[in-house]
């Protein structure tokens, strides 16, 4: 079934891109680490109905041609590509070529439409690009099977088609989350911490040590229980110092100050007090 005139009308309106100009016929494949295994798995025809475009005196071959180069194409990329509308297919791609010639080159672009059905599923298109003649089609086709292969379109409904071949999402670690806590409590912990330090500098070691606590309560920084185990080293409660200078390392491991900690430790557990 040919498409109505119409939609030639259409590709010669379509906007054209940045002007490019090659000068090799090689294409970068997309890695197959960037398709996922349920586009890799589609059945994928390529219909002999195109739009074709021509300006100019153009080589009547360049429509199988670029079928031909977009068939490649997908068969490089993974994907398994059938012939003939009695052919299985998930989906089938059809080609909107616009071309103009220019001595020996062609400038042009070209679109590709994955249709599931009478739907749309994905667009592939390059931008307006001019090449040699010779490797036009291979150029073209390389970059518009590139961009379809990367829609996002194409990998839901792959998705969908195959879902067995979908990645399970990577499973979470367990446990509770702790909430990071509200500027309000930080700001009251910051006010409790302030005033322990007032009163620790005053030598008021037990409301120090009381101001720490509250602190502590609201906001669990490690900083707070080595504060706490300074308050109880200067009231002389060494048990309890060494308990909490205890939590602190365990709290923050990589502390800056953790060997001058294990030595207090140290001497407070030999009996010595400095």
């Amino acid at each position: 079934m040919k498409r109505p005139p119409i939609l030639a009308l259409a590709v010669l309106a379509l906007g054209c891109g940045g002007l490019y100009m090659g000068g090799t016929a090689s294409t970068e494949l997309v890695p197959r680490s960037e398709i996922s295994a349920a586009v890799r798995a589609l059945r994928v025809r390529v219909l002999e109905d195109m739009a074709f475009v021509a300006e100019g005196d153009t080589d009547p071959r360049l429509n199988e041609e670029m079928k031909s180069a977009v068939e490649a194409e997908l068969g490089r990329a993974g994907l398994t590509v059938v012939h003939g509308r009695d052919s299985r297919a998930d989906i089938d791609v059809r080609l909107e070529i616009r071309v103009s010639v220019m001595v020996t080159f062609l400038r042009g672009h070209l679109s590709l439409t994955a249709e599931s059905g009478e739907a749309a599923v994905a667009v592939g298109q390059t931008s307006d690009e001019f090449h040699r003649s010779g490797e036009f089609a291979v150029i073209m086709a390389g970059k518009a099977v590139q961009t379809l292969l990367r829609s996002p379109g194409l990998a839901e409904f792959a998705e969908k088609k195959n879902p067995h071949l979908v990645k399970a999402p990577r499973a979470q670690p367990s446990g509770p989350v702790e909430a990071k806590p509200s500027p309000e409590t930080m700001a009251t912990a910051k006010e409790h911490f302030n005033q322990g330090n007032r009163h620790y500098e005053l030598g008021h070691y037990q409301d120090a040590l009381g101001e720490f606590e509250v602190a502590y309560m609201a906001v669990p920084d490690p900083a707070f229980l080595f504060n706490i185990a300074q308050c109880h080293r200067k009231m002389g409660h060494d048990k309890e110092a060494v308990g909490f200078y205890k939590s602190y390392l365990r709290a923050a491991p990589n502390a800056p100050n953790r060997a001058d900690v294990q030595k207090r430790i140290r001497e407070l557990e030999g009996g010595k007090r400095s």
